[in-house]
Formats: C-alpha cells, structure tokens, sequence
C-alpha cells in the first residue's frame, strides 16, 4: 500500500484536568539552536531585504543569511530613537532596546560591508522572544505548520513543543482566546487568517509577519512583509524530481483577510462525566509521546504505525466530543486530530520519502506496525478501560491487533473479551 501524504491546511493544552490554561512561555522553553538544522549560507551577492518600519530601516536576512533582524544606527538616528519607533512599531515592552553586534553572519557582513564604518544593531529583542527563537531557522521534522507558528508567536503553545495545528484545531483555539477584529486596523500581536484559512500568520507591527508557509520541514520560519506572505523567497526550498511538490510553489494573492486578536481568556475544566475525563487523559497521554518523538524522527520505530490507524479510529468514535458544550472538550478533540495528522506526516517522511520505500512501502509499514512496548501496553490498557473491559485481556488485545496489519486497532479493543 503506497499512503499518501495528506495536505492539510492548516492547542497544546494542559495536563491538568482541574484546569485549563496556556502554557506561560518561560526563557527554558525556547528551543536551543542546535536542535535545528541551518541551511547552509546562501551564496548569491543580496542576503537581506530591507523594509521601512516606522521610519527605520529594518534588514531581514533572507534564507541562510543569519537569524538576527538587523539594523543600521546612522547620523541622525541613534541607538536610543531606534529603540523607541520600533518598540512601539511592534509592541515591544518598555525595556527592549537594540543591541549592538558584531558581524558574523553572511547577512551581517554583507549588511556591514554595505555600509562602512557604521554599527550594526540586533532588533530581536523588540520580537516575541519564541518568534526571535525560531526565526530563519528548519524544524528538523514534516509536520510544523503555519498554524502552529503563529500560535507559538502568541504565547499560545509552546515553543519546545513544534507539532501540527490542523484547521479545526486553530479554528477552536481562535474561538476561545481570540475575538475578530477588522483586518484593516491590524496591531501587534494579530493572527491573521487568510484565504479563508489556507494560511495563518502572526502580525509583528509594522507591516510585517512572523510565518512558516507548510507543514514541509524544508520551509523555514520566517519575516516578511504581509502582502508578501505567499510570495517565493530568495534561496527558498524548491521540491525537486522526486519530491511529491510543495504548497507556495508561486506567487498567490491573498484574496481574503480575517484578524483575530488575543484577549486574555482563561478555561477552567469544566463540566464532563468521567469518560470524558479519561479520554482526555488519553488525548494527553499520546499528545506527550507524539510531542516526544516526532522532532527524534522516531515516532514509527517507537509508537507504530498501528498509532497512526488508532488515531483515525478515535478520531472517528470519539466524535461526539466535537458537540459538547464544554469548549475545553471540543478543544481536546480538535487536538487529537491534529495529531492524528502529524503522526501520517511523521510516518511518511520517516519511512516513506524515498522511490525505493514508496515501491515497498507495504513491508516497511508491517515491519513497524506494532511495537511491544511499555507505550503500546499503557495505551490498549488506558482504551480497555474507556470501553469497559477487562484489564486482563490486554496482551491478548494486542495479539489480535498485531495480527491484523492495517486492521482497525480500536475494534479489536472493542471485541476484548
């Protein structure tokens, strides 16, 4: 069976049941550049693009040139004025302020060599310290989407945590902890859908937004300037004669605008019965795991691609999740199928990315499609639970969901003894 990669366009949430709030985003939480992959330099002579905010001049290193947005003090605007028209540009707290660099970057020495006996500056204190972060720089995995960015920007998720955020995931979170504003009165801070829901981008200020164009690891997380959020960028990733294509292939107008802006909103757990409780703790049990391998590149080896099956059966069984009047509720099933999607993106380019594998792809999925292990066994368990039968039967539930290779896992969870 050959799978195929579903394009989708595009909350983690807490493990608390007792209560329901977003993760505060502390300094430890920001990933460490070494768990990306850079691409090399970009070789050709530009390796900025230089926009206008609030009078200055700011330069956003193109793909490869460095992760620090740049700025250049010249005669008549010092350091402190700098400071000032971007803070309140972008929104940035009082505190933030330029800081001088040394070049090293090929952007910077580009940037330097542009403008001799100058000082150059870094902007990204005046960012959200997550979008500074992740700024010009790969997710080593398929999976990471436009959604996912944005919300991380926000505060809204985790920034150690990269995962798929599909549509109905962002349309909850959007619901609960954002209100709609018009688009044409834009402020720091914004998500902004476009295209009724094709893209999602954070608005910085000033014109310009943080975004990541696909779920594809080839594409960054980057800066640009609005009207330019579907528009090819110097040295972007092009998909080559074996690669399946890529969203973003050219230039598309963006046809739409919808802004939503934060309020502030907390969710305690609310009302549920205690099966929905423990398909919650279900949802959170494998939210961690996915969480965990997907970056590794392990999710097949470690969960199995009978998790990728399981996942479509709960996502089809525990529908009703998706009505309840609880918003927490309908916002942990809207996760699950976030992560049904991204464990279908890990598992093919985990296994599945190459002709060879495409052409065997039935052997390689059998051979991964059910790990004996302490996850598999406290996930059948946790499901012969919810439904109601006895804990004894597990390695049996097993037996028979190994045996049937891309069977449907859940029914054999059902027809336990």
């Amino acid at each position: 069976m050959v799978k195929n990669l579903l394009l989708l366009l595009p909350f983690t949430l807490c493990s608390n049941l007792a209560a329901f709030e977003l993760p505060g985003i502390s300094a430890a939480q920001v990933p460490e550049p070494a768990e990306f992959r850079l691409p090399a330099p970009a070789p050709a002579a530009e390796k900025f693009a230089v926009y206008t905010v609030n009078g200055v001049e700011v330069a956003v290193p193109h793909i490869g040139g460095g992760q620090n947005l740049l700025a250049v003090l010249k005669p008549g605007l010092d350091a402190n004025t700098l400071s000032s028209r971007l803070r309140s540009a972008f929104g940035a707290p009082a505190g933030a302020k330029a800081l001088p660099l040394q070049p090293v970057s090929p952007a910077e020495l580009d940037l330097a060599a542009k403008n001799p006996g100058a000082s150059l500056v870094s902007l990204n204190q005046f960012l959200p310290p997550a979008a500074a972060a992740l700024f010009n720089r790969e997710p080593n995995f398929a999976g990471p989407n436009c959604f996912n960015a944005a919300f991380i920007a926000a505060g809204m998720m985790a920034p150690d945590k990269l995962r798929h955020v599909g549509n109905p995931e962002a349309n909850q979170r959007l619901s609960m902890y954002f209100k709609s504003v018009p688009a044409s009165a834009l402020q720091p801070g914004d998500i902004l859908v476009l295209n009724d829901g094709d893209h999602g981008v954070y608005y910085l200020g000033g014109g310009l937004i943080f975004h990541k164009k696909s779920y594809l690891k080839q594409h960054l997380y980057r800066i640009t300037q609005l009207e330019k959020a579907y528009e090819p960028e110097p040295f972007e990733w092009k998909p080559g004669p074996f690669d399946s294509g890529s969203p973003f292939n050219s230039s598309e107008p963006i046809r739409k605008r919808a802004a939503w802006r934060p309020t502030g909103a907390q969710y305690a757990f609310g009302q549920a019965s205690a099966d929905e409780q423990a398909k919650v703790e279900t949802i959170l049990f494998l939210a961690g795991h996915v969480e965990k391998q997907a970056p590794r590149w392990a999710l097949a080896k470690e969960l199995g691609y009978f998790t990728e099956r399981l996942l479509e059966n709960l996502v089809s069984d525990w529908g009703p999740m998706a009505k309840s009047p609880n918003p927490v509720l309908r916002a942990y099933y809207h996760q699950l199928e976030s992560f049904r999607d991204q464990a279908n993106q890990s598992i093919e380019v985990e296994l599945l990315s190459s002709p060879h594998s495409q052409s065997n792809a039935y052997n390689i999925l059998k051979e991964v499609w059910l790990p004996r292990n302490a996850y598999s066994r406290e996930l059948v368990g946790k499901l012969l639970a919810i439904y109601g039968k006895n804990p004894a039967a597990l390695e049996k539930t097993l037996d028979a969901i190994g045996n049937k290779f891309e069977g449907s896992p859940l029914d054999q969870v059902k027809a336990a003894d």
